[in-house]
This record gives C-alpha cells, sequence and structure tokens, in this order.
C-alpha cells in the first residue's frame, strides 16, 4: 500500500510544471492568466487574468510568447518602469509556469 502510494505521489508531482525562476524578491501578485499577444505599439506579449486584468510583463521569456499559452506567475508592480498605459501596468516576472489548467 505504501508502495501504490508513493507511486501515485510522484506521478500527481510529474504532471505539475516547474516554475522558471527569472528574477529573485519578493512577489506582490499571483497571476493565473493566458498570454495575449496585441498587435500595438510594434506588437507586444501581455497576460490577461482570469478576472480580465491585463499585465505588461517587462521580462517574459521568449519560450512563453505564446498567444492563448495558459499561465501562473509570481510577480511584483514595477512602478519604476514608464508605462504607455495602453494594457496595463507593468511588472516584473519573478516565477512563471505553464499552467496544468485554468478554472
Amino acid at each position: 500500500m505504501l508502495g501504490l502510494l508513493l507511486v501515485l505521489a510522484t506521478t500527481v508531482h510529474a504532471n505539475i510544471p516547474r516554475w522558471f525562476e527569472l528574477a529573485p524578491g519578493e512577489p506582490s501578485l499571483y497571476i493565473s492568466g493566458t498570454i495575449r499577444y496585441l498587435n500595438l505599439e510594434g506588437g507586444l506579449y501581455v497576460i490577461r487574468d482570469v478576472r480580465g486584468t491585463h499585465y505588461h510583463p517587462v521580462n517574459l521569456p521568449p519560450a512563453f510568447e505564446q498567444d492563448g499559452l495558459a499561465i501562473e506567475a509570481l510577480a511584483r508592480l514595477r512602478e519604476d518602469s514608464p508605462t504607455s498605459g495602453v494594457v496595463g501596468p507593468r511588472i516584473e516576472l519573478l516565477h512563471i509556469r505553464r499552467a496544468s489548467r485554468l478554472e
């Protein structure tokens, strides 16, 4: 029985995407959302969270530049970074991973 539980725990853990660490620091935001490509200002990627809020990440890795990709991220607001005001607040991603599913 214990062996079966260990196999199940390993299988469940293997299905959870790993976090990519991008920057040190304490996050102020947890974002569950979708990457969206906007054809503005020469094109840019934003994150639209499940509530409809758009965030403009200043350090989105190229591997996540996929329109429609479901993600989870830990981030902090970048109040020191100028913003165009077109797409929402700028954020610095601290951790990001593909989401197993959006709720």
